[in-house]
């Protein structure tokens, strides 16, 4: 090992165990709904796992998840609804009714903190940038991870998004080593937890990997049947039923960077239509909202595709990903701001393909609004909350704009 990939390491570790020592013992709301429909599945009561209910996403928690957590001693535990594939309550009921929540909590999070490790490496090997040593790679990197509020709160929520993007971005790093059948097996995990990185298949077509395409269904189907294997049927169509309701309404939170927001904001500004004065909730989606979003998934996919077909391999799959990556948060309905980390992780690349003073203002210009002091200062509910909807959704678009920069500059050195 060299002496800057010491360093590197080094300043991973240290970086892993702040993060851990910051974030240890403490509740973790995004997990709590895996943790909670895990047991329930265990205790031998699958109908609480999706607990259908009038709201699909902001929901009351069954009383029993709130039993079972206040009997842990948690006074007053807050919970997400479970939006996964029956699989994974099935998988982790045994741990779930063998250890505590608090336990399983602070496990995910050293798993958490591992696999973002993992994925400034993997972000490394997909770049093999000559611009910036592994040392100013790591510092960067890591500084994202815990300066910017998309980086910590994935760690503070417990966000399953941290391994899912760990799977993701494991698969383009295969697919750039030529290894196609891992790199659809990685994916097809990805996908199988979060759904909506089945989208990110499209670039296996985009680049002819049929054989990548080929494993990733493959892998798609076995899963699948694991599902059904291991949780029953009769629970899928109730996560299909939920997330379709989730598709049919635009949420309303000042952690959303999701384009839907931004354009019900804007009817409100322009009309005084629309209710903003309770947030986080959920409001039906309009049809010209629907439209206008998908519209732009559409466009922005084949424009992506259009400005990077010329790109060497390596810069073609890093402007790709994180472009395909952004386009599909800024579409999806629950386009949380700390599924950012991947982009983030993916961001230091920047620096390899441009100017590094244009590279430099680009990271600035993108960290700066999502940071954490000013996520805590102006990611309230005041007024409207209009502010923290500008930076995030802001920042998201200033990112996916630098992408088309750094592809357009490459297609025309």
């Amino acid at each position: 090992m060299t002496r800057d990939a010491l360093i590197a390491a080094l300043i991973a570790g240290v970086w892993a165990v702040a993060i851990v020592m910051l974030n240890w013992g403490s509740w973790k709301i995004d997990l709590s709904a895996i943790y909670y429909a895990a047991r329930s599945f265990g205790e031998g009561l699958p109908a609480l796992v999706y607990d259908a209910g009038p709201r699909p996403f902001l929901t009351d928690p069954p009383v029993e998840w709130m039993n079972w957590a206040q009997g842990e001693g948690f006074s007053a535990p807050q919970f997400t609804p479970y939006l996964y594939p029956p699989l994974w309550a099935a998988a982790l009921a045994p741990a779930a009714t063998s250890v505590g929540a608090q336990v399983f909590f602070d496990i995910s999070l050293v798993l958490n903190a591992a696999a973002t490790v993992w994925m400034v490496w993997l972000a490394w090997r997909l770049m093999r940038p000559i611009q910036i040593g592994p040392v100013g790679w790591a510092l960067l990197s890591f500084a994202l991870m815990i300066a910017t509020a998309p980086g910590y709160m994935a760690f503070w929520f417990g966000q399953p998004q941290v391994i899912v993007s760990a799977f993701i971005l494991a698969s383009f790093v295969a697919l750039a080593e030529k290894r196609d059948i891992l790199a659809g097996g990685f994916l097809a995990l990805a996908a199988m937890a979060k759904i909506s990185p089945v989208l990110l298949a499209l670039i296996f077509i985009m680049e002819k990997r049929w054989t990548a395409l080929a494993s990733f269904a493959v892998f798609m189907a076995v899963l699948f049947l694991a599902s059904i294997g291991t949780a029953g049927w009769v629970l899928h169509p109730e996560l299909v039923a939920k997330l379709a309701a989730i598709e049919a309404q635009i949420l309303i939170s000042p952690l959303n960077v999701s384009l839907e927001q931004a354009f019900y904001y804007a009817r409100y500004m322009l009309t005084g239509e629309g209710d903003l004065t309770v947030r986080p909730h959920m409001v039906p989606e309009t049809a010209w909202i629907a439209w206008l979003t998908r519209g732009f998934l559409i466009a922005a996919t084949a424009a992506l595709w259009w400005g990077t077909r010329n790109l060497a391999l390596r810069l073609r799959l890093w402007t790709g990903l994180m472009g395909l990556v952004l386009i599909t948060l800024l579409a999806n309905p629950l386009g949380w701001v700390h599924y950012l980390i991947l982009p983030l992780i993916l961001l230091p690349g920047l620096i390899e393909v441009l100017p590094r003073r244009i590279a430099i203002l680009g990271i600035a210009l993108i960290a700066l609004p999502l940071s954490l002091p000013v996520f805590i200062y102006f990611g309230d509910t005041r007024g409207i909350g209009l502010l923290p909807v500008l930076l995030n959704t802001g920042a998201t678009l200033v990112m996916l704009g630098f992408v088309v920069l750094a592809a357009r500059r490459e297609a025309n050195p």
